[in-house]
């Protein structure tokens, strides 16, 4: 049996290398001259990579005729084969389409109540919303395509989650984003968000933000006195506390990043190259998702001003500042690893450097200044509003 397959594997080298064509059977015929790999048996068959719905949605970029066996996409929880064209992942054996993902509609936001809605979605026969991301406990809406939710606080940010489903299963959820209605803050009065983990948060989490005015270089600007994501106020210029240093970002990305010491939460697959002639886009600037309309990250102009006008010449600077800004390190450009935290501070600001590159003000214990790194660091978030 062995030297049969030697035999075998020496037969379909040979294919390929003379002709770019494979056989693989039993009676040593050729291949068709049609097809460039002929598989032939009387008792075996062709067994294609086998993956869940949620599975194959994530495959990043399936090229076209890509085919894979859906251990969940048929009708009643069964399995079917499915292929990739045009787009679109087709379901063979109901002869019926995965949904797409819906997109996000316009919102309508009240002080305590937010109406989600979202678009409908070509074969998509009903569609689940949640707070969570989690479509198991989604709430089946039916052919609906809104959501009231009543009973929020005012002021605060919200992300919620809506998929679309038929009988060959369900889409990747579309993430809805929008605040209730508030109060006008008066800066220099504390307010209160709370933080759902998401495509923005990476946990649960609420937090009591103060503000403070009058900042040398920009004092007409409002800025809030801790990081973006931080359980409080730094203690030290020092700090080297997950509580003070709170979350961190990439460049022009909405995800935050929690770094506990030992875990980045969330774990997921970091970006290890960013190469795009943007800014900080507003529709991902973590400051108007998580604190609400108005408040952004500082432009590199702004950082400048106050950096200057402070006559920030080390850490004493920023930290003596009201801004009360500390050393909360970083996460590294390969891999998300946490570095420096408790002996440099990198803020990023909204403002390109170049393609690759942003700039951010960058302190520690003999320096303070503006730098540009690598869009693909996880940097602290401090913001502010006109």
């Amino acid at each position: 049996m062995q030297k049969s397959v030697f035999i075998i594997i020496i037969c379909m080298l040979n294919s390929v290398l003379l002709f770019s064509q494979v056989a693989i059977n039993t009676d040593g015929s050729t291949s068709d001259s049609s097809a460039m790999l002929d598989v032939k048996s009387s008792n075996r068959g062709l067994l294609t990579p086998r993956m869940t719905h949620a599975e194959l949605n994530a495959i990043s970029d399936p090229a076209e005729g890509l085919m894979v066996y859906c251990t969940d996409c048929g009708s009643n929880g069964l399995g079917s084969l499915s292929l990739f064209i045009a787009g679109v992942w087709y379901t063979l054996n109901t002869n019926c389409l995965n949904p797409s993902l819906p997109l996000a509609g316009s919102h309508v936001p009240s002080p305590d109540q937010i109406i989600w809605n979202w678009n409908t979605v070509a074969f998509a026969t009903g569609y689940k919303w949640n707070t969570s991301p989690d479509y198991g406990t989604a709430q089946d809406l039916f052919t609906n395509t809104t959501k009231t939710e009543e009973g929020l606080t005012c002021g605060n940010s919200y992300s919620r989650y809506a998929w679309a489903y038929n009988d060959c299963g369900y889409s990747t959820p579309v993430t809805l984003i929008a605040s209730t209605l508030g109060y006008t803050l008066a800066c220099g009065d504390p307010f209160t968000i709370n933080h759902v983990a998401g495509n923005v948060a990476p946990v649960n989490k609420t937090v009591t933000y103060t503000t403070v005015t009058n900042i040398l270089g920009e004092p007409t600007k409002c800025w809030i006195t801790s990081n973006l994501g931080s359980d409080r106020q730094a203690t030290a210029v020092n700090d080297a506390t997950e509580e003070s240093a709170g979350w961190y970002w990439q460049f022009n990305r909405m995800q935050g990043y929690k770094h506990d010491g030992t875990t980045r939460i969330p774990n997921i697959t970091w970006i290890n190259s960013i190469d795009e002639n943007s800014d900080w886009l507003a529709a991902n600037d973590p400051c108007a998702l998580l604190l609400g309309s108005g408040w952004r990250l500082p432009t590199s102009t702004e950082w400048i001003n106050v950096d200057a006008s402070g006559n920030w010449t080390n850490w004493n600077g920023p930290w003596n500042s009201a801004l009360k800004m500390h050393a909360a390190g970083g996460l590294l450009s390969s891999g998300g690893s946490l570095f420096d935290r408790g002996s440099k501070g990198y803020y990023w600001s909204s403002s390109k450097y170049s393609n690759a590159y942003g700039w951010e003000l960058f302190f520690y214990s003999s320096n303070s200044t503006m730098n540009s790194h690598h869009k693909v660091y996880g940097f602290s978030s401090r913001c502010l509003r006109d």
